[in-house]
């Protein structure tokens, strides 16, 4: 296989519960066979994370939100592979120099999951009050002036097409909705899947694999939800 190459983009596992939004640098290294698709082959990004019940050392892959670790794991490596989690072969959903939106620099913009999946942005610019819009399957939201709305490694939010689903059904749901920082690393919390539908306190973190991190009442968390402290700037999120 070519040399993976380094370039900014946001990528998804296509099957997972929890997520990885609130992210530190703005690349991803992998394979991409194309600007966009749901067929990259991302390379892990494997961090220390504890230990398993039986003592066994742990990491924690956020690219592909699952632990390392296992007798087959172990295995594995002493094969001669390299430290990869059981997924690190699985296709993954990627955008390629996805738009970067500053918050900062609009007004009265509105965010929503159009019928054919597409995010939809709209905004005024607030140098003429131009109208914005783009209609995008993810988009990269620009934290760096957002001061402490996420911890402050956070470069960007990645509206990924899991995510906002995941949002836009808990919402029609009537699910409550909150924001669960992670209790180690301060990270937000993402719920995905069958887990964006069943209120819960215990929430594990995607971005550094600490999984016992309690909100003080059972509740679906996407960092998308905090957006709304930001009514200024961004009118509607979904």
């Amino acid at each position: 296989m070519a040399t993976p190459l380094t370039l900014p983009g946001i990528c998804w596992p296509l099957h997972a519960s929890t997520g990885h939004l609130a992210v530190t640098t703005s690349h991803i290294t992998g394979h991409f066979r194309a600007g966009r698709g749901v067929d990259a082959i991302v390379l892990c990004d494997l961090l220390p994370a504890g230990k398993f019940r039986n003592g066994a050392a742990r990491h924690w892959c956020r690219t592909h939100q699952c632990y390392w670790g296992t007798q087959a794991d172990l295995a594995d490596q002493q094969a001669g592979q390299s430290m990869r989690c059981r997924q690190h072969a699985s296709p993954m959903g990627y955008v390629l120099y996805p738009e970067l939106f500053d918050p900062m620099q609009f007004h009265a913009a509105t965010l929503r999951l159009g019928t054919d999946g597409l995010l939809q942005l709209r905004a005024r610019a607030d140098d003429g009050g131009a109208l914005f819009s783009r209609d995008l399957p993810a988009l990269a939201i620009d934290c760096r002036a957002l001061p402490g709305l996420f911890p402050p490694d956070v470069v960007q939010l990645n509206v990924t097409p899991p995510a906002a689903q995941a949002f836009a059904v808990a919402l029609q749901a009537g699910a409550p909705l909150g924001c669960s920082d992670c209790a180690r690393c301060g990270h937000p919390h993402l719920d995905l899947g069958s887990f964006a539908l069943a209120p819960h306190r215990r929430h594990s973190c995607g971005h550094c694999g600490h999984d016992a991190s309690h909100s003080p009442t059972a509740i679906v968390s996407t960092p998308l939800w905090r957006l709304r402290d930001l009514p200024q700037r961004i009118t509607q999120c979904f």
